[in-house]
């Protein structure tokens, strides 16, 4: 916690607020996420990614290498998005999302060829 400058704490407590505004909108009819708008719905999402960047960036232990070409790696995150994505979309069926075969062929591919195409540039992501 003493490596915690105002900016982390900051983003921190913005993300909590954040959030807890997300909960409550679920709950309270007045506050409900569906009464709101497009761009009340950007501007939450912009919101969040923003309180997270800001709580969770550190300059000092960003990597010196990021972006690394090599396409292998991102063929081997392809043939791992056909493992990952299905199961990941069954679980989805699973909990009452109707789904077509078709739908979910196409969307494995969309997903892997993403993950496939971020894999070939990225060396360190930080995960």
């Amino acid at each position: 916690m003493r490596d915690l400058n105002p900016r982390k704490l900051l983003g921190a407590v913005a993300l909590g607020l954040l959030l807890l505004l997300g909960l409550v909108g679920r709950y309270v009819p007045v506050l409900s996420q569906g009464n709101w708008g497009a761009w009340w719905s950007l501007a939450y999402a912009l919101a969040v990614s923003a309180a997270l960047f800001a709580a969770f960036y550190d300059r000092k232990n960003f990597p010196e290498k990021t972006w690394d070409f090599n396409p292998k790696r991102g063929v081997l995150y392809f043939f791992l998005g056909w493992f990952i994505f299905p199961v990941l979309i069954g679980v989805d069926a699973v909990f009452g999302t109707d789904l077509t075969p078709s739908g979910m062929v196409l969307g494995t591919l969309a997903l892997s060829v993403l993950v496939g195409v971020v894999g070939m540039f990225t060396e360190n992501v930080g995960v």
